[in-house]
């Protein structure tokens, strides 16, 4: 059982590491929000429902709103809010649908659902992560301020995080706990997923994070990223170069100028996409180059004209064939729009919002391949010289020897399913869940 809470972002390795445990011969479901069905499907995966629309939360004042407040604590309560809700609906489908499985992979988000629910049945919650979200010293929780700290002060930040929102959703979650006869907990998830001595797996690349891999050894390993074969990522909907669109293939566009800069933003959605568009037009200009909009969900600049020729705009594109056609990547900091990147030896600019993204931003800018910017401050005068920042040859240089370093697809999804399947096969992870 394979259980997703979020965007695409979030199914996307999930479905990845579904195939290939289906290759191997097991019996795999993903169980997604209901607007991700059909991408799960369409991937080939045995697909079904599971908790409410990410549109309709991405939509909602808690994310828009509050989620973005300057106010620490109303940022703090939305992000307990976010962790329990719909909870109860939630824990009743994952424990209908995961009777008889052998174990429930799940994502960050909710997956205190998950490991409730592996409790009641006695078999493990196998945790996947897509950044850094326990407790180390070796990552900054002050990223969005953008500098660094010093070690202690990383893990004494990451200690007050983790206890913070544990005290905002102590109350719920032993409420939801108490439905399903489990007893209140003392302690944060956190710690409790750690007690039970399943792996934790981390869908990213060691090449990133200095010291991180050792920190953590066999209990959190760094496999790397996953990415969508070919075949499903036509399944999905996911246009290659000779996708058409407003007149000519995109290898015609292509062809027929400069490498452009891709921009993409996948499921966020940009407080003033006028004026963000407005922005980015103005700077392409200014500097002389092309660029390439993946509108993804927020279908951004999806009004843009034919006639604009050093634009053109697309919906979801297959990004291991079409970044490689690139100079450089503008987007929001999800983890797999940085993977995509990062394996077409992309420089990016990462002008993120929330949540993991400024993590993001911060250890692209540290490696020295990157640069990071909040969206909330995107102008043309602040894009044009992170823009010629990211543009610069040397960062295109050091941009392709990361790529080089780093864990190729393929060995990071079998990995997993290693992971995956040494954890079922071992009979003292069974019923160590609670």
């Amino acid at each position: 059982m394979i259980a997703v809470n979020g965007s695409r972002g979030d199914a996307q390795p999930a479905v990845a590491l579904a195939a290939e445990l289906l290759g191997r011969g097991h019996q795999v479901t993903l169980a997604v929000p209901p607007d991700l069905v059909e991408f799960g499907s369409g991937a080939g995966i045995p697909t079904t429902t599971y908790g409410e629309s990410t549109r309709a939360l991405l939509d909602s004042g808690l994310v828009r709103a509050d989620m973005r407040s300057k106010n620490p604590r109303t940022r703090l309560r939305a992000v307990s809010a976010m962790s329990v809700r719909g909870g109860r609906m939630m824990q009743q489908r994952l424990l209908e649908l995961a009777d008889g499985a052998d174990a429930i992979i799940a994502t960050s988000a909710g997956q205190e659902r998950a490991h409730n629910v592996s409790t009641v049945l006695g078999i493990p919650h196998i945790p996947l992560h897509y950044c850094p979200i326990r407790r180390n010293s070796a990552v900054s929780l002050l990223a969005h301020l953008g500098f660094d700290a010093p070690a202690v002060i990383n893990d004494l930040s990451w200690r007050a995080a983790e206890r913070a929102l544990w005290l905002a959703t102590r109350s719920a979650e032993n409420t939801l706990r108490a439905d399903l006869g489990l007893s209140p907990l003392t302690v944060p998830y956190a710690h409790l997923v750690a007690r039970t001595g399943v792996p934790e797996i981390q869908a990213y690349d060691a090449a990133l994070f200095d010291g991180l891999a050792h920190q953590w050894g066999r209990r959190r390993p760094l496999v790397g990223f996953f990415t969508l074969a070919a075949a499903q990522r036509a399944g999905v909907g996911d246009a290659g170069l000779d996708g058409a669109s407003g007149g000519g293939t995109l290898t015609d566009w292509l062809d027929a100028g400069d490498a452009p800069v891709y921009v993409g933003f996948g499921s966020m959605l940009p407080a003033d996409p006028t004026a963000l568009a407005d922005a980015f037009r103005t700077a392409a200009d200014r500097l002389g180059v092309r660029l390439l909009v993946a509108g993804g969900w927020s279908g951004f600049m999806s009004d843009a004209t034919t006639s604009d020729e050093s634009v053109r705009v697309v919906g979801h594109v297959d990004h291991d064939t079409v970044l490689p056609r690139c100079r450089a990547a503008v987007h929001h900091g999800g983890a797999g729009s940085v993977a995509a990147g990062l394996r077409a030896g992309l420089p990016t600019l990462v002008t993120w919002v929330g949540a993991d993204q400024p993590i993001w931003g911060r250890v692209l800018t540290n490696a020295r391949v990157g640069a990071a910017l909040p969206m909330a401050r995107v102008t043309a005068e602040s894009l044009v010289p992170a823009l010629t920042r990211i543009l610069d040859a040397d960062m295109g240089l050091r941009s392709a020897d990361l790529r080089r370093r780093l864990t190729p697809p393929g060995v990071a999804v079998g990995s997993a399913a290693d992971i995956v399947e040494e954890t079922v096969a071992d009979p003292m992870m069974r019923g160590r869940a609670g």
